[in-house]
C-alpha cells in the first residue's frame, strides 16, 4: 500500500483529465447505432460523455468543415436514441471513409439512459421488421429467403441436439466427429445454393440505399445471431480491432481448423470458412509466384518483395519454411497499419530468418494506409522492388483512390518488376450477400475492365487479370517495362 504522499498524478499532457472514450463495437456488440448529420448516415466509431467520432459509410467523403455546427442524431435501427447540436472538431481521410469527430454543445451522454434507449429501439425495430411494417423496403422474397436459410440451419441444429440428448439419456458417448462428418457435405450443398440465391436478391437492392439498409438490418436480426455461433462469423461481425478482415480473421481461414464448443458451432464456423476460402487461395497464388521469382533470381541476386496490407504474412512464413528458401536470397518488406499483425508476422518469420542467416531478411513497417493514400511519398524509404503485392486492401477503396495507389505501387517497382493486386470479383457466387448482409463487411466488387483501368497512363510492359481457384478474387498483374 502506498502512503498518501507517494501517490502520483499524471504528467505532461496527461494532467488534463479527459472523460473515458468507449469503442462503439464494445458498447453496442449486437447492432451498431448509426449517426445522422445533415441527412447523411455515418458509422459510430467511439463515444464519450461529450462527443463522438464517426466514419463515413463505404469509403464516402464527408463534406464537413472544422468548426461547423450541425444537428447530430444517434440512431438505433432508424430510431433516435440521442440528439444534440454538435461542433466538428476534427476531420481526416481514411481508407474506410472520412473520419469526423464532434463535440456536443447542448447535451451530454448519460450512458445508462443511452443503453436503455438502444435496447428499446432494437426491440421496437425487431417488432416492425418481423410484423411486416417494412414490407415496402424488405421484399417478401427476401424475408421468405431468410426464413428458408434459418430453417435449414435450425434443422441441422435440431437433429444434433436430439441425438446428443439421447446419448446422455442412455449413458453413451456422442460421436461428435462422426456427426460433424455426416452433416458437412449435405449442409455445404444446401449452403451454396442458398448463398447463390442470396446474391441474386442482394443485387436487386444493391443500388437502392434505403432498401439495402433495411434488408441488412433484417438479416442482422434474423440470421446473423445464428451464424455468429461460428467463430469466424462472430469476429467478422464484431470487428474487435475496429475494422473488417483483421489478421485474426485471416489466420482462421489459413488454419482451416474446426472451432467451437460443439458440433453445431463447428459447422457454422465451417460455413464461414467456405465463404472466406478465397482469402487462402489468393495467398497461395501469391506464394507460388513469389517462390518462382526468388528461384529465378538465384543465389547471387537478392529478390526484393513488398506486401502492402500484409496482415499475418503467412505466405512469407510458408516460403521461408520451405526447402527452396535455402538456395536463394530474399528481402521482404511487410507494411501494415496494425501493430499486432506485424508482431505476429515477425515472430513467425524470425526463426526462419535466423536459420537462413544472410539468405533472408524480413522488415516490418507500421504505416497508416491513410497516410500512404494521401501521398505518393509513402514508399520513399523502400528501394525498388522486384515483386509488390496487395491482395486484400484495394477492395475497400473507391476507384480513384485505387488507381492512385496502383500507380504509386507501380512506381516503386524495379525495372521488369511485377505488381499483383487482388480484388473481390463480380461473379455469380461472389461474397456480396454473406459478407455485406450477414456481417456488415462492405467491399467493392470489380470486373476485369474496372481493374485494368487502374493502369491507365502507366505504359506497362503488360497488364492482365486472372482468377483465383474459387473464382471469387480477381488478380491484376502489371509488369513494369
Amino acid at each position: 500500500m502506498l502512503a498518501y504522499e507517494e501517490l502520483r498524478g499524471s504528467q505532461g499532457r496527461e494532467v488534463w483529465f479527459r472523460p473515458p472514450r468507449y469503442e462503439a463495437r464494445r458498447l453496442f456488440p449486437h447492432v451498431l447505432p448509426r449517426v445522422r448529420v445533415n441527412g447523411n448516415l455515418y458509422n459510430l466509431q467511439n463515444i464519450s460523455l461529450g462527443g463522438v467520432a464517426v466514419l463515413a459509410q463505404h469509403g464516402a467523403e464527408a463534406s464537413l468543415e472544422v468548426g461547423e455546427v450541425v444537428p447530430l442524431t444517434i440512431q438505433q435501427s432508424g430510431l433516435s436514441i440521442f440528439e444534440s447540436e454538435a461542433r466538428v472538431c476534427r476531420t481526416e481521410t481514411t481508407m474506410f471513409g472520412s473520419k469526423v469527430a464532434f463535440n456536443f454543445l447542448n447535451n451530454h451522454v448519460e450512458f445508462d439512459a443511452l443503453l436503455n434507449r438502444n435496447a428499446q429501439a432494437q426491440i421496437a425495430r425487431r417488432s416492425s421488421l418481423l410484423n411486416g411494417e417494412t414490407a415496402q423496403l424488405v421484399s417478401k422474397d427476401y424475408r421468405a429467403f431468410c426464413s428458408d436459410v434459418l430453417n435449414v440451419l435450425r434443422s441441422y441444429r435440431a437433429v444434433l441436439d436430439e441425438n446428443i440428448n439421447l446419448s446422455r439419456q442412455f449413458g453413451h458417448n456422442f460421436d461428435a466427429d462422426g456427426a460433424y462428418e455426416a452433416c458437412l457435405e449435405p449442409l455445404l450443398k444446401h449452403w451454396r445454393s442458398l448463398w447463390r440465391t442470396g446474391n441474386d436478391l442482394a443485387r436487386e437492392v444493391e443500388h437502392k440505399a434505403e432498401a439495402m439498409q433495411a434488408s441488412k438490418e433484417f438479416t442482422e436480426v434474423v440470421l446473423t445471431p445464428e451464424l455468429r455461433m461460428g467463430a469466424i462469423w462472430d469476429r467478422s461481425y464484431a470487428k474487435p480491432l475496429g475494422y473488417p478482415g483483421d489478421f485474426e480473421v485471416m489466420n482462421q481461414v489459413y488454419d482451416w481448423e474446426r472451432r467451437g464448443n460443439d458440433v453445431y458451432q463447428m459447422l457454422m464456423h465451417r460455413l464461414g470458412l467456405e465463404v472466406a476460402e478465397c482469402i487462402k487461395t489468393r495467398m497461395e497464388v501469391v506464394q507460388s509466384i513469389m517462390t518462382k521469382l526468388v528461384r529465378e533470381k538465384g543465389i547471387d541476386r537478392t529478390a526484393r518483395i513488398m506486401s502492402l496490407g500484409s496482415g499475418p504474412a503467412r505466405e512469407v512464413e510458408l516460403f521461408l519454411a520451405g526447402s527452396h528458401s535455402a538456395h536463394a536470397r530474399a528481402e521482404f518488406t511487410l507494411i501494415d497499419q496494425e501493430q499486432a499483425a506485424l508482431r505476429y508476422a515477425f515472430e513467425k518469420t524470425y526463426p526462419h530468418v535466423v536459420r537462413l542467416k544472410d539468405y533472408a531478411r524480413v522488415r516490418c513497417l507500421n504505416m497508416s494506409f491513410t497516410e500512404i493514400l494521401k501521398s505518393n511519398e509513402g514508399f520513399e524509404a523502400v528501394p525498388p522492388q522486384d515483386l509488390i503485392y496487395s491482395v486484400g486492401l484495394l477492395d475497400y477503396l473507391v476507384d480513384r483512390r485505387a488507381m492512385r495507389l496502383t500507380q504509386s505501387l507501380y512506381n516503386t517497382l524495379a525495372h521488369g518488376g511485377l505488381l499483383i493486386i487482388g480484388n473481390m470479383n463480380e461473379t455469380e457466387l461472389s461474397n456480396l450477400w454473406p459478407m455485406e448482409f450477414i456481417t456488415d463487411w462492405t467491399l467493392h466488387y470489380r470486373s476485369e475492365a474496372q481493374m485494368l483501368a487502374w493502369t491507365k497512363g502507366l505504359q506497362p510492359a503488360e497488364a492482365w487479370t486472372e482468377l483465383d481457384p474459387t473464382g471469387r478474387v480477381r488478380l491484376l498483374f502489371v509488369r513494369k517495362a
